[in-house]
């Protein structure tokens, strides 16, 4: 087939084209099955127990962060329709050296927990003892009889369950009274799980426990998982990756494809003078592009497989990562691939359909874009050699500047956006400057998780070199206009507040009083003087702030008594700011409190993002975008590269034979491909600029991610852009210079 044989007939370009796709297909095929792998764990943790409706708290955006009254219970089992109430809490903490770990805490008593098969050992029946799941037994190498170390304390692990479901066999399950003590949540749920009395009507029994009982709503156990906050980021980055895969992916494409035309203008111009008709070569230039996508696709699959399964195996995710893999994730992969092809080979395939038979077959290549007339011309033949050669092929160029510099403004916007989300949090943490330590819950993976008894905080006031402690509650609730509401809980006399500047009314000063941030007034449409609801509680709006970080421009704060009874948090805050006597002293006072105070972690204030896990998480998945970005694009330099080499085989056995050594002619290969990378580097940092400024146009929580640019981010771009240009011109550079003059001038 005519097809293949072109495709083998330049084996190299047709191999770096497949792995340029492949990358960005493997990525998206990767965090699409880690997503459906959560997608499915939560719903096999809500339906397993066999129970029918599920009853959690409203507003809540994930289930982890929902707390339910225990005395909810009580009413929903005395529903005659109700046959049996079982109650759950569940968390992500750090256990082992693993980052993230499933902890769930059920009563021993309740039909849920029959979910958890036990296969060795037994289940729970006292207190301090956890059962864990097969997969967390081999990646921590534990069996029934050792201990894991939870939150500080030694449990004994009495049972190794199976329930079938990779996200729960990669955690473990203690008693629910046990969670609540280690969660800081006495006497809440974070669901109930009701089971129904044969002939009850299921969506009768739903509207009439929402009619009862505030706060709550009320669903069908397999419709729950759909709704998790962190499914939703898993698809949003797969997504992302994918959008990130067809744009650069489609300029690399692009660029194989027109300069295989280029290459083959003569080829195509004996066809057409056989009488091949316009649609015959697009057809043929198309089918090149979509096999080579296909197969790229193909390719991409296999490897993001891979890549699950090798994830799946770690210890450090702690079994979070477990991919489920689909028809329809494998299908989408392959579309995604296949539109690659289409995009990337429409315009050239076009173009070669355009060319009459006389205009093909008297193409000599090479110079392809080198018209120009007087004063270009003249320009042109003053630049020195290296942006001559590049000028020469003003199209090739330029694709690759787009190829590349898409590469490089992917990375700038990236980097930029989370160093403004983390320098706007330590801003924020920090209390506007009030503040020079943060002390968190200890072994959690996620701030949002963190539960501090208040006896804590008297405590610390007292140790010598503090001179303030002020505690916060969080809270994030669904909003309409907003996305989510954040809500902060501070009390209205501690130092802490004060980096909230009212511009427009007063502070708190009373019980069920907010005070809201200028984002989300003007977002919310609402002025001092009216009324919000958080939760069916009703709040009068004292005064708008603003405080220039996005994080508190779009939240609003109320008084920590209120906070503490709004989100189920009695006698509890999220974390503590501590201001020290002499921040000079910061190292001994964080050695001090680590020492005496185990149940807590403390960090700098300006070290947040190194301390806690959840940044570090967020680190990591910026630096695998950027690689991915960065591999994509260097691939499609050295194509590009490679293809100018190979155009050029008789220029460069002209050289040789005029005395031309191999260190020159690889010189000039690389100072070429160094200044491609160059001015696509300049170019990708002001796309990256534009890029950044996106999010902090959007309405309500875009405002949060305010890109924040530096000049060393600028220069690590360039240099990133500089080394992909030396990597990717060495090999062909390399081809270049080893070309024989003889063997060079006989290239067809």
């Amino acid at each position: 087939m005519i097809i293949f044989k072109n495709l083998l007939g330049r084996k190299t370009r047709s191999l770096l084209t497949i792995v340029g796709i492949a990358i960005g297909i493997a990525a998206m095929v990767a965090l699409g099955a880690i997503a459906n792998g959560l997608e499915e764990g939560y719903r096999a943790m809500l339906t397993g127990s066999q129970g029918d409706l599920i009853v959690t708290q409203a507003d809540a955006v994930d289930i982890s962060a929902a707390a339910v009254d225990e005395k909810v219970g009580q009413q929903l089992k005395a529903l005659p329709e109700v046959e049996d109430v079982t109650g759950m809490l569940q968390s992500i903490v750090t256990a082992e050296g693993a980052r993230y770990f499933f902890l769930f805490g059920y009563d021993p008593q309740g039909f849920a927990i029959e979910h958890f098969k036990i296969v060795e050992g037994e289940g729970l029946s006292d207190s301090k003892q956890v059962i864990i799941g097969k997969i967390a037994a081999e990646n921590f190498k534990k069996g029934v009889g050792d201990s894991l170390k939870l939150f500080g304390s030694a449990f004994r692990i009495v049972g190794i369950y199976e329930t079938g479901d990779a996200l729960e066999e990669g955690g473990g399950v203690i008693s629910l009274s046990d969670a609540q003590t280690l969660f800081s949540k006495p006497h809440q749920v974070a669901l109930f799980s009701l089971r129904l009395k044969p002939g009850a009507d299921v969506e009768e029994v739903r509207r009439k426990i929402e009619r009862r009982i505030p706060d709550v709503v009320t669903s069908q156990s397999d419709q729950v998982a759909n709704t998790q906050e962190t499914i939703q980021m898993v698809r949003g980055f797969a997504w992302g990756i994918a959008f990130i895969a067809i744009l650069i992916g489609a300029v690399g494409m692009m660029n194989t494809v027109l300069m295989s035309v280029f290459e083959r203008t003569r080829e195509i111009g004996v066809l057409r003078s056989l009488g091949w008709r316009r649609g015959r070569v697009l057809g043929l230039i198309m089918g090149e592009s979509l096999t080579l996508s296909l197969i790229g696709g193909l390719t991409g699959t296999a490897l993001g497989v891979a890549a699950v399964k090798a994830l799946a195996s770690s210890a450090a995710t702690g079994g979070l990562l477990q991919g489920r893999f689909s028809a329809g994730l494998f299908i989408q992969a392959l579309v995604i691939a296949l539109v690659l092809g289409a995009l990337g080979g429409f315009y050239p395939a076009w173009r070669a359909s355009r060319l009459t038979p006389l205009e093909a077959l008297r193409y000599e290549g090479g110079l392809t874009g080198s018209g120009g007339k007087g004063g270009k011309s003249v320009i042109r033949h003053s630049l020195p050699m290296t942006a001559r050669n590049l000028l020469c092929r003003r199209t090739r160029t330029l694709l690759t500047v787009i190829g590349i510099g898409i590469s490089v403004a992917v990375i700038v916007a990236l980097q930029g956006i989370v160093d403004g989300f983390v320098a706007q949090f330590e801003t924020m943490m920090g209390g506007g400057g009030q503040a020079d330590l943060l002390a968190v819950e200890a072994d959690i993976s996620d701030m949002e998780y963190s539960s501090i008894d208040e006896r804590v905080g008297k405590k610390l006031v007292t140790v010598p070199g503090i001179k303030h402690v002020s505690g916060t509650v969080f809270g994030l609730l669904a909003d309409p206009k907003l996305t989510y509401l954040i809500i902060w809980g501070y009390h209205p006399g501690e130092y802490a507040i004060r980096q909230f500047k009212i511009v427009e009314g007063e502070g708190l000063s009373a019980n069920r009083q907010i005070i809201l941030g200028k984002t989300a007034a003007e977002t919310m449409d609402k002025k001092v003087g009216q009324t919000i609801k958080i939760l069916n509680s009703n709040f009068r709006i004292v005064g708008i702030f603003e405080t220039g970080i996005g994080f508190l421009d779009i939240s609003g704060v109320i008084s920590l008594r209120e906070a503490q009874k709004l989100f189920r948090k009695p006698r509890q805050v999220g974390w503590y700011a501590i201001k020290l006597e002499d921040p000079k002293e910061a190292d001994r006072v964080i050695a001090y409190l680590e020492e005496n105070f185990p149940e807590i972690s403390v960090s700098r204030t300006s070290e947040l993002a190194e301390a806690l896990p959840d940044f570090k998480t967020t680190r990591t998945m910026e630096t695998a975008i950027s690689v991915l970005a960065a591999l994509v694009g260097g691939i499609g330099m050295m194509n590009t590269v490679l293809m100018s080499v190979f155009e050029r085989t008789r220029e460069i056995g002209t050289l040789r034979a005029l005395g031309w050594r191999k260190r020159r002619v690889l010189g000039l290969i690389l100072r070429e491909s160094l200044l491609l990378s160059l001015v696509s580097g300049v170019i990708g940092i002001g796309g990256g600029m534009l890029l950044g400024q996106v999010g902090s146009l959007a309405q309500g929580f875009g405002s949060m991610f305010q890109a924040h640019f530096s000049p060393p981010l600028f220069i690590r771009a360039l240099v990133m852009a500089l080394a992909l240009g030396a990597v990717a011109g060495l090999y062909p550079a390399w081809w270049a210079s080893r070309l024989s003059p003889v063997e060079a001038l006989r290239y067809e």
